[in-house]
Parts: structure tokens; C-alpha cells; sequence
């Protein structure tokens, strides 16, 4: 009978309790990240996550890294393209055969919507083209959304930097 009744205890507290507290906490302390840090646009539809990557494959976006799961969450994986890949060849085509190394390695989960600053910088001379911006200034605006990484290089959240190009436009 007190193996039951502790069972039941700790099932209410550790499984119950501990989980609604800490989500009660989140939602105070943290409400944007604890909701999913939620991005919208000008009419407040929802169009993504500030924390997952959005597949840009068209010459007037900055790109993501390719993604193994084609940036859907189901399934994301990290690996790398192969030297001898067409997948590589055809991204880095489509980067204007920039050779960025970090633009032909995944991320961690394969859905980080960082990179680090040369592998965006690398990009600036297509999308400047592309929208018709002057590529110093584009640069300059690329370094001001720079934020620090925690444990690697300084990087730039793409998806937000292609939003924020959008609204400028």
C-alpha cells in the first residue's frame, strides 16, 4: 500500500505539478520563446520560428544552409554534402559557385537558421544584384543584424534578415 500510494504522489507531483510549473513559469518569465518565438508579418499571420530554418532558394534571398529533411522538423538530421555530390554542385551553382565551406555543411539538427557572418557576406553580391541594392550597403546591413555565438563564430539569423530585407523593400 506505500509503494502505491508514493507511486501515485510522485506521479502527481513529477508528472503533474513539476511540468505545470515550470510551463507556468516559462509563460511569465519568457512568453515569445516559450510560445516558439513566433515570427509574423505586417498582417499578423504567422510565417515561421526565429529558432528553425526556412528553405530561400530563390537569388534575391540570403540562402540556409541545405537541410537533410528539406527543413521540415519531422526527421531533421545533421550530415554534409560529399565532395562529389551533384546536391553540392547544384548548391553552390546556385550561390553564384560560392565554395563556402560552411555553406556546404549542415547544422547540428539541420535546421539552424544561423550562419556565420563570411558564409552570408559570401551572398551579399547575388542578392544585391538581384534586388538592385548596393552591395556596400547591403554589407553594412548585414553586419548589423550580426549577433554573437554562444560557442562558435559571431552569425546572422537568415530567416530574419531576409524578413526584414522583404519589409524594406
Amino acid at each position: 500500500m506505500i509503494a502505491i500510494r508514493t507511486l501515485l504522489t510522485l506521479t502527481l507531483l513529477l508528472g503533474v505539478g513539476y511540468p505545470l510549473a515550470v510551463t507556468g513559469l516559462a509563460q511569465l518569465m519568457f512568453p515569445w520563446q516559450a510560445n516558439g518565438s513566433q515570427l509574423t508579418n505586417g498582417n499578423q499571420q504567422l510565417i515561421g520560428s526565429a529558432l528553425l530554418a526556412q528553405k530561400f532558394d530563390r537569388a534575391e534571398y540570403f540562402h540556409s544552409r541545405p537541410s537533410a529533411s528539406d527543413f521540415a522538423t519531422i526527421g531533421g538530421s545533421a550530415s554534409n554534402l560529399g565532395m562529389g555530390s551533384p546536391l553540392r554542385r547544384e548548391f553552390a551553382e546556385a550561390q553564384g559557385n560560392v565554395q563556402s565551406p560552411t555553406m556546404l555543411t549542415r547544422s547540428a539538427s539541420g535546421l539552424d537558421p544561423h550562419l556565420p557572418v563570411e558564409a552570408v557576406l559570401a551572398q551579399v553580391e547575388r542578392v544585391a544584384k538581384q534586388r538592385g541594392l548596393d552591395p556596400a550597403l547591403l554589407t553594412e546591413q548585414v553586419k548589423s543584424r550580426v549577433q554573437a555565438g554562444i560557442l562558435g563564430p559571431q552569425v546572422v539569423n537568415i530567416l530574419q534578415l531576409n524578413l526584414q530585407l522583404d519589409k524594406d523593400a
